[in-house]
């Protein structure tokens, strides 16, 4: 028997990696010997590497079934030239043909017609593909476009997106589904390798506008505008013109460590109640409460976790791929859960606003320790909460089970699997019309409870037996969505007309101690299908506290505050006030007032309970200064400002006087406007209350360069002088001429070797990092003469958000040196800066996008790069190999050529300004001797 196989493999000696080769047997697996790569046409036949680094996943070996001398080997499909990734042999192995050209990546499946071995299927992460000619290419010479693919997927426009053909295939992969509540027959899907994809309002056409992978989306259940998707690994971005343009998508990245360990696909979820806040999980737990910051840069992440799992880099001890967060949960009050890949459950219990969470594990008792895959947590009342598992009960035999649910946030969980089948739980949701409505998407389609979990049944009729990664219900419309891995997206519509009641309750925010004040608003919000009339809210009293009053019609019984008889349109809210007073003397060790118990209930049926509202004692005498830290660099004799803010924390009024000390350079306190001075104190501030004010720092002319000055900012109580609050502001020292631009997102971090370049060509030079410091001030750029700007990996459009600053700064007569892979990709090529500054033509298809190179080559009589040979890019420096061809415009002139003498680089001279560009990554670029005299090459051509 003659047997194949193929893969990659380590060196058992060195355990350097090795690329994936083919092997054959001639005698049922006797013995083996490697075939050769050989491609019959040159090197873009070769099957060597067929499967890159994804073996373990685009990996197939199949055999002409009337013919053991025709092998097929399909992999990984290679960007660099088009084509690729899937092979025929026709002679045993002993020389290959390409057949990928223009094919979609990356493959899995091969399938022949058993009547005639001839006709092959090829299946891809892009669908399925026909030939009926072994992929064609016959002859020994044909080109690598004269393969006969047919396309059995549609037919779509490449520049217009329209849909020329359909062929009814709906194999999609969607990783995650969305609704859009505010437009109804607009849906949003993440698709594995066929991008972030929206659903036309007018037809069943769906179209991609990221590109890429698409991970989990989010929308804005307020606003269309905003939504949110990712591609693979750590790479958040929004759409603020809800998808309009294609490739409009913004990286949100300010504050997230790119290097963590995660998920290939991260999770992600939203704050319902205020979709201005996001939670993202890599082995920690990172939020922003800033997602519609006006501009994308702004969006701030903050660490709000330690790491929450077992901590191991590869396995988990259960099995699963890594130890990483893989479920994130948030609903009512202020908790957040937590799951993991290696099986561990956490709850913080002020997760949703404190600035130092704290956090809880869960997964103690009877849990089982497989990945948690769902948490699905009351949109009222967080202490109502489901949990869901991947994996298979004979994984955990003694602790079985795969939707658990808790009534005390986490403190016992029930196994409330019932009949459900013994398969793995992608996905949970709760009907907040109906409490004991539950939903769940699994490996074997979705399923149904409508009695808490005691019996469950397939939902829906129709629905294929494939697994489904994710459920979404838009309660308002009824629609309920699932998205499945490989069957696409399906919709079933509940019509029945109904109200679904989501209650929320906050203080006033203000300090509070004994014998103050303390006010409470009720929010009450209808997401259903129907107005909620005959609806009863009731409160209890705190302990500790005694009733005073409450608002639109509210009364005190029986030590609970009632409203009867409120109505809550569909799509409405209403609000409810009432205050309390704190005791005037308070026992030892109340430090808090817990309001907790509230109740809704409506004619129709549909009700909620709530999360309790906790507020804490606050001391006398407190303040605050905000940030803690800022930093800010400028040219020597300029000023700069930090604007600060105060907040009386203190349940008493009080004033502050503001000081400064430790740094050298001149300080001056400015009012609000940072112009006008500020007097002797901040205040009277009463408790909560808040004030404004600006440190501003002189630079001196004789300044050293890059010195750094830090001044210490004191707030001090006058009511009480030990009651402080501090913070610093550093300022950089800037003299040099040429300016550095960091723009890699330390993705990685490659700052390094331009800095090492630069120093090479004894170039001196300041540095800005905009992961730092995501704004570039306009007139700070305009104050150097060199700018050096590389992007690393960072993607999509990295500097498009720039190009007004660049364009000015050109325009004062500034060079500007620009580096970096993906730069141009999409619609980035295509804007007035790129075409009029960068003198570059670029179309935006294909056709010079992606296009490895092995090495770059200098150009004979070129100003910048004469002299320079080929020159080998290093592409694990960024573990990517994204170079882009361009086309430059007159007076600009190629600088650099790649493998195939295409221009990839170029420079220009205006007469009012200079710009090289290379695209491709100059950190890979040779040695650093390479770097650093490509640098001098490149300063001799700005000039002095």
């Amino acid at each position: 028997m003659v047997l194949y196989v193929g893969s990659d493999y380590r060196d058992q000696t060195t355990g350097a990696h090795r690329p994936s080769l083919l092997w054959r047997s001639d005698d049922n697996a006797a013995s083996w010997h490697q075939l050769p790569v050989t491609g019959a046409t040159g090197s873009d036949d070769s099957v060597l590497d067929y499967c890159g680094q994804q073996c373990f996943y685009d990996n197939v070996i199949e055999v002409d079934p009337t013919n053991t001398d025709i092998v097929y080997a399909a992999g990984q499909f290679n960007y660099g030239i088009g084509s690729g990734g899937v092979f025929r042999s026709d002679d045993g192995g002993q020389t290959w043909k390409n057949l990928g050209w223009d094919q979609h990546p990356d493959f899995h499946a091969l399938a022949f017609d058993p009547s005639n071995p001839a006709h092959v299927l090829v299946g891809s992460d892009g669908g399925v593909w026909y030939s009926e000619d072994r992929g064609g290419r016959p002859g020994p010479a044909d080109p690598l476009d004269a393969v006969t693919w047919q396309n059995l997927n549609g037919t779509v426009d490449t520049y217009t997106a329209g849909v020329l053909h359909r062929t009814g295939l709906q194999i999609s992969q969607f990783d995650s589904i969305a609704n859009v509540p505010t437009v109804p027959a607009r849906f949003w899907g993440g698709t594995q390798d066929n991008g972030t994809v929206r659903k036309s309002v007018a037809s069943n056409s769906w179209f991609d506008v990221a590109s890429g992978d698409g991970g989990q989306v989010l929308v804005d259940p307020t606003d269309a505008n905003f939504v949110y998707g990712t591609y693979f690994g750590i790479s958040p971005y929004r759409y603020t013109n809800g998808g309009a343009a294609f490739f409009s998508n913004q990286y949100i990245r300010t504050g997230l460590n790119l290097n963590d360990r995660s998920e290939f696909y991260v999770p992600w979820v939203m704050n319902q109640l205020n979709p201005n806040q996001l939670f993202l999980g890599t082995y920690r737990l990172y939020r922003t409460d800033n997602a519609k910051a006006p501009s994308a840069p702004a969006v701030t992440w903050k660490t709000i976790s330690p790491d929450l799992t077992t901590g191991c880099t590869g396995t988990a001890p259960n099995g699963a791929r890594t130890c990483a967060l893989s479920a994130i949960g948030v609903g009512g009050g202020q908790a957040v859960y937590v799951g993991t890949l290696d099986g561990l459950l956490w709850i913080s219990p002020n997760g949703v606003s404190a600035a130092n969470p704290t956090w809880e594990r869960l997964d103690q008792g009877g849990l089982p320790k497989r990945p948690v895959a769902a948490i699905a947590v009351d949109r009222s009342n967080y202490r109502i909460a489901y949990v869901g598992y991947n994996g298979f009960n004979a994984a955990t035999p003694s602790r079985p089970g795969h939707v658990f649910k808790t009534t005390d946030g986490g403190q016992h969980w029930a196994n409330i699997s019932g009949n459900l089948p013994d398969s793995p739980v992608n996905s949970l949701l709760l009907d907040p019309s109906f409490p004991n409505t539950l939903y769940a998407g699994t490996d074997v389609g979705p399923f149904v409870s409508y009695d808490g979990g005691v019996h469950w049944s397939a939902l829906g009729t129709d629905f294929p037996i494939v697994a489904v990664d994710q459920l979404d219900l838009d309660a308002s419309h009824g629609s309920l969505l699932a998205g499945t891995h490989g069957r696409g997206a399906f919709r079933i519509t509940n019509n029945q007309v109904v109200p679904a009641l989501v209650v929320s309750k906050v203080d006033a925010g203000v300090p509070v101690g004994p014998s103050s004040n303390l006010d409470y608003t009720i929010t009450l919000r209808n997401i259903g299908t129907a107005d909620a009339t005959g609806v009863t809210v009731t409160d209890p009293v705190p302990a500790n506290t005694t009733f005073v009053s409450a608002g639109e019609g509210g009364a005190l019984v029986a030590g609970k505050v009632r409203w009867t008889g409120q109505t809550v349109p569909t799509g409405g809210s209403i609000d409810l006030h009432f205050r309390v007073s704190i005791a005037s003397a308070l026992k030892k060790k109340i430090f808090s007032i817990t309001n907790d118990g509230i109740t809704v209930t409506s004619a129709e049926g549909p009700g909620t309970t709530g999360s309790p509202t906790t507020t804490n004692i606050a001391p006398p005498y407190a303040v605050s200064l905000t940030p803690a830290a800022q930093d800010q660099q400028n040219r020597n004799g300029t000023s700069v400002t930090y604007p600060l803010h105060l907040q009386n924390l203190g349940f008493n009024t009080d004033s502050y006087s503001i000081s400064t000390s430790g740094g050298t350079f001149p300080t001056q306190l400015f009012q609000a406007d940072c112009t006008t001075p500020l007097g002797a104190t901040v205040g009277p501030l009463t408790a909560g209350a808040t004030a404004d004010f600006c440190v501003g720092v002189d630079i001196p002319n004789n300044a050293a360069d890059n010195f750094v000055d830090t001044t210490t900012v004191t707030a001090t109580s006058v009511a009480s002088s030990t009651v402080t609050a501090s913070a610093t502001v550093s300022t950089t020292a800037a003299s040099a001429t040429t300016l550095l631009v960091d723009e890699d997102g330390n993705a990685p971090d490659v700052q390094s070797y331009y800095s090492a370049a630069l120093t090479g060509a004894s170039v001196e030079f300041n540095t800005w990092d905009l992961e730092k410091h995501r704004t570039l001030p306009a007139d700070f750029l305009a104050a150097y003469k060199n700018v050096v700007w590389f992007t690393g990996n960072s993607y999509p459009g990295p500097i498009t958000p720039y190009e007004g600053e660049l364009a000015t700064f050109l325009d004062a007569g500034g060079r500007l040196l620009m580096s970096g892979q993906d730069i141009l990709d999409q619609q980035a090529g295509q804007t007035a800066f790129v075409h009029d500054y960068l003198h570059i033509d670029w179309d935006g298809s294909e056709t010079q996008n992606d296009k490895a190179t092995a090495a770059v080559h200098g150009v004979t009589g070129n100003p910048v790069t004469d002299g320079i040979g080929a020159i080998p890019l290093d592409h694990g420096i960024l573990g990517a190999a994204f170079e882009d061809q361009v086309t430059p415009i007159a007076p600009a002139t190629g600088a650099f050529t790649d493998d195939t003498n295409a221009t990839d680089g170029l420079n220009v001279d205006t007469g009012t300004y200079k710009v090289i560009f290379v695209a491709f990554p100059l950190e890979a670029y040779g040695t650093a001797a390479d770097k650093a005299t490509f640098m001098t090459k490149a300063f001799a051509y700005f000039g002095p």
